[in-house]
């Protein structure tokens, strides 16, 4: 087995192969599709952070707000006319303060992306290229961790190559979003809590800088992870429990004005199905995109069996980062209204750690027969996730094959296949044919028009403003039929009111431009088309 301790001259190589892996992999085609809904949030936020000093949910014209289709059509309805009732509304909702300063997510992640389009203007690479960055970055920083930590460079090298094996993680890792932010300061914590129980110089400050910054992209997914390592540390450490006091205590105090400037204490998510059903939508997201269930019971197994034998390091991290996969399939569905696989693909990286740690230590003597098979054959296949379906099946949507990974094909047209893209499609048609001035009526897919267009934007998911008659009226619509979650009975009333031309062209009816969820996958070419039309009268 190569270098399993000490520095080997193949380090070095393997290191820049896998970097060269990981940049082809997150910056091929970055901008062959333009930003959608969610993606553009996170651009506009950030736009309006540069021009106004922070983000703003309303900067006068334009609205975002988060998904109210769970309300009814009369609630909507009542502010579908009026831009202050709407604000009012949303205020009430406890979506952003009262100037409309946005509260939802925290502001880390806006910052980096005003950062870029300070530095490279506001297009698609800007958005992107800090992301994709990161996701580098965590690519790098787990083999480092690894390779310290464990001694071995086939299991650090190993635990990057898994990571990038996850189709679902490199998708969520090009995007202009927090997933790869938060992965990436995932494998900071650990490594600055490694550093801090391991007594290296500056550990314990390490641990809570990268601690608080990743609090500050990701506010919602820190606590079940700062409970596992916490709880390591005290039971490793019982004689030293008033220093991991103090660093608790300390972390606290940096987060605590935060935490109250975002009103966290008083934010609730509306659910509305029942904890078991979310923890199984969950749990099935877990099982087949992030750690399959058999290789954590295996691994838990394993480090049970050897827990005496292991170097302390090596099996701490094992063992924290089963605890984080564990901590966070409870998590997940007892705070989030919706189980989206982007909650729980941040924590690939310490499914990686695992998986390559379990594949070494298991093939023992033989892992330089046995490891790389056996990886091999746990990226390209869905086999060990199978066993759990009978626990928590697929959902009716998700078609699997029984063979290979069906996430690779959406990786391939993610990546590396050009296919039409509603968003660039009527965004560019816009570009040529509106002026800036023409109010746009839309019913989703509203905000990547806000990103990329001067125009006054109409509708959305909240129906901001789809029947203000104080304005000129809309003078194009877009409609996107394939979505049940917007409030129709508006928007119908208001498409009534004027005669439309259909315009000359043809983009395909998705919900989604490039959502890089498991839902988000249609195929274009099997889309209808959208409705984009242009209005002549009266």
């Amino acid at each position: 087995m190569i270098g399993l301790s000490g520095r080997s001259r193949l380090e070095v190589p393997v290191q820049a192969g896998i970097a060269m892996v990981a940049a082809i992999l997150l910056f091929w085609g970055l901008t062959d599709r333009y930003l959608w809904q969610d993606e553009a949030a996170t651009a506009v936020l950030a736009t309006r952070m540069l021009k106004f000093g922070r983000p703003l949910a309303y900067d006068g014209v334009n609205l975002i707000t988060t998904d109210v289709y769970d309300d009814d059509d009369n609630a909507v309805g009542r502010t579908a006319a009026d831009p202050k009732a709407a604000i009012e509304y949303h205020l009430h909702r406890g979506e952003f303060k009262a100037d409309t300063t946005w509260k939802w997510q925290p502001w880390g992640l806006f910052a980096v992306a005003a950062v870029s389009f300070k530095a490279l203007g506001q297009t698609t690479l800007a958005a992107r290229l800090p992301f994709a960055l990161a996701g580098l970055a965590t690519v790098l920083l787990l083999f480092r961790l690894v390779r310290r930590h464990s001694g071995s460079l086939p299991m650090a090298a190993l635990s990057a190559i898994l990571l990038l094996g996850n189709p679902y993680w490199v998708l969520h890792a090009r995007q202009c979003r927090y997933c790869s932010l938060s992965s990436l300061f995932l494998v900071l914590t650990l490594m600055g809590y490694a550093r801090w129980q391991w007594g290296g110089r500056g550990g314990a400050a390490a641990f809570v800088a990268a601690a608080w910054c990743w609090f500050q992209v990701d506010y919602g997914t820190v606590w079940p992870v700062f409970g596992v390592l916490f709880l390591d540390a005290f039971l490793a450490g019982r004689n030293r429990w008033r220093r991991t006091v103090a660093v608790g205590a300390t972390l606290a105090a940096a987060i605590a004005p935060f935490f109250f400037y975002y009103e966290l204490s008083g934010r609730a998510a509306d659910q509305d199905s029942p904890w078991k059903e979310r923890f199984l939508d969950n749990l099935f997201n877990m099982n087949e995109y992030v750690a399959p269930a058999l290789i954590v019971l295996a691994a838990t197994a394993l480090l049970t069996r050897r827990w005496k034998s292991l170097a302390g390091e090596e099996r701490r991290m094992a063992a924290v980062s089963g605890g984080i996969i564990v901590a966070l399939a409870l998590w997940i569905p007892t705070v989030a209204a919706f189980t989206f696989l982007r909650y729980a693909i941040i924590a690939a990286p310490a499914a990686a750690l695992l998986t390559a740690w379990l594949i070494v230590r298991a093939c023992g003597t033989r892992a330089a027969r046995f490891a790389w098979p056996a990886a091999a054959l746990l990226i390209a296949t869905p086999w060990a996730s199978r066993p759990l379906h009978a626990i928590a099946p697929p959902p009716d949507w998700e078609e699997l094959s029984p063979w290979i990974r069906s996430e690779f094909s959406a990786l391939r047209a993610g990546v590396f296949s050009h296919q039409a893209d509603p968003n660039r499609i009527v965004i560019e048609w816009l570009r040529k044919n509106a002026a800036p001035s023409d109010e746009i009526l839309i019913n989703y897919e509203d905000i990547p028009l806000m990103f990329y267009l001067p125009n006054p934007i109409r509708g959305g998911i909240p129906a901001f403003r789809v029947e203000d008659d104080a304005r000129t009226p809309p003078r194009f619509v877009v409609l996107r039929r394939s979505v049940e979650i917007t409030h129709w009975p508006i928007f119908l009333r208001e498409l009534q009111r004027y005669q439309w031309a259909p315009a000359p062209l043809k983009a395909p009816d998705m919900v989604w431009g490039n959502n890089p969820d498991p839902m988000g996958q249609d195929d274009p070419a099997q889309a209808p088309d959208l409705y984009i039309a242009r209005r002549i009268g009266p």
